[in-house]
């Protein structure tokens, strides 16, 4: 299988990299915008590095695009590419849009004109969701939308558009509404492993006791990228074309539940929290969370990983970065002398 994952150097596409690398069929071809620091050698073993080639390629260039989908011919695309910050997307609202939608856009585009047989999941958002009642039951693709922020606009923007490449062309999209994800390597942007680095940095004595927090009585959807990326390639190999699936976990957890546990995990025994009204977004809602019951019933996933398990490998990635930043500090200013 010729597989074209997007946006590969990210957290998400370093993990489904792992997943689809076993398959010993799969020929994998991946982009992302800047691949400075990227280096397959760092987390797949020698044996399977000749199965992955990397390019650095920005979607927001249509031609790039085009002559990637051209030449490679892919039976398969991950379209995971995104500006994914709510907090940057307020800040920077047209560059979120350039690349979520204009990008996406670039890519079905390229499919319909030169690889017409190509299968594409299509990763959106449960950002799209928007605000739901306090009292309402988990929620479904059959929802309405109303996204309130302008990450959430763009991504509900390539849905549409992903939905009408379907309908239009007969392209086969997938779409995901992909809730929450947590797990060893995320971006300290993201709130778990934001949490999960200040408390690695508080044991490694680089701050005091505090963890600084935003909002954290709002209630989410988390689910473990190691899970979200097997529902990725369930959804692709086993879901119905022209579909949204909801990725996620259908447990509902406050953010101070998540705060709780990794504390409960930390080897500091007294941590202070500190909110920091800086913290919190423009607009946020109460509570999100999902139903999976769709993509259970079409494809037989369903997730493997608790919160508890999820939450101590992110903890412990932070430990062993933290770690291995001393180490070579140390080597650094031996070197120097």
């Amino acid at each position: 299988m010729k597989i074209l994952i997007t946006g590969i150097a990210g957290f998400v596409g370093k993990h489904l990299v792992r997943y689809l690398v076993k398959d010993k069929d799969n020929e994998i071809l991946g982009i992302d915008l800047k691949l400075d620091n990227f280096s397959i050698n760092n987390f797949i073993a020698g044996e399977l590095q000749s199965k992955i080639k990397v390019l650095e390629v920005d979607i927001k260039d249509k031609k790039s695009v085009e002559d990637i989908i051209k030449k490679f011919k892919p039976q398969q695309i991950y379209h995971l590419a995104a500006q994914s910050s709510v907090n940057f997307s307020w800040e920077n609202p047209i560059e979120t849009f350039r690349i979520n939608v204009f990008g996406g856009i670039n890519i079905l585009e390229s499919i319909k004109n030169y690889c017409p047989a190509c299968k594409i999941l299509v990763v959106c958002t449960a950002e799209e969701y928007g605000k739901m009642d306090e009292e309402r039951k988990a929620i479904n693709e059959d929802f309405k939308i109303y996204p309130s922020n302008p990450y959430a606009i763009s991504k509900s923007a390539l849905d549409f558009f992903s939905t009408t490449y379907y309908k239009a062309y007969n392209i086969a999209v997938f779409i995901s509404r992909s809730f929450n994800h947590i797990g060893p390597g995320q971006s300290e942007r993201f709130v778990a492993s934001d949490f999960a680095k200040q408390i690695a940095e508080i044991e490694g004595g680089l701050r005091e006791p505090v963890v600084k927090v935003g909002n954290i009585e709002v209630t989410r959807d988390f689910l473990d990228v190691r899970d979200v990326v097997e529902a990725y390639s369930c959804i692709i190999n086993r879901g119905k074309a022209g579909q949204v699936y909801n990725v996620c976990s259908g447990i509902k957890y406050k953010v101070s539940d998540l705060l709780d546990i990794l504390m409960s995990l930390s080897a500091v025994p007294k941590i202070r929290i500190e909110v920091n009204k800086g913290r919190f977004r423009p607009i946020d809602t109460g509570i999100v969370y999902g139903d999976n019951s769709k993509i259970k019933n079409h494809t037989g996933w369903k997730p493997k990983y608790t919160i508890r398990y999820s939450l101590e490998d992110t903890l412990n990635y932070w430990r062993k970065d933290i770690i291995t930043k001393n180490i070579n500090k140390k080597r650094k200013n031996n070197d120097s002398r």
